[in-house]
């Protein structure tokens, strides 16, 4: 996801197919709903370390490859999650944004 792309849906917010986590002390369980329902509709996007109202806060750098394992472990255990997901992680470093 390029950046121009990140700012647009941090504009709009929250939808029925982007959902905005904290994950201050890594991942929480409302993160696996949030893949629940995604799976019950079309799909979708999950930021993490982005608040309700849109704010990026981060996540630890250090702690995001090691969050991504374990997160891809989890939903890929097919006793909590079936059917099989299609995950594409990916982790956006630190940028700045100029607003128009």
């Amino acid at each position: 996801m390029d950046h121009q792309a990140l700012k647009s849906i941090l504009t709009i917010g929250e939808t029925v197919a982007v959902e905005f986590k904290r994950c201050g002390n890594g991942m929480e369980h409302d993160v696996y709903e949030s893949v629940c329902s995604f799976l019950n509709r079309f799909g979708g996007d999950i930021l993490m370390g982005v608040l309700d109202d849109g704010t990026v806060i981060g996540v630890q750098e250090k702690s995001a490859p090691d969050m991504i394992k374990n997160f891809i472990r989890v939903i890929s255990n097919p006793t909590m999650f079936s059917p099989t997901i299609y995950l594409s992680p990916e982790i956006i470093k630190k940028c700045r944004f100029i607003w128009d």
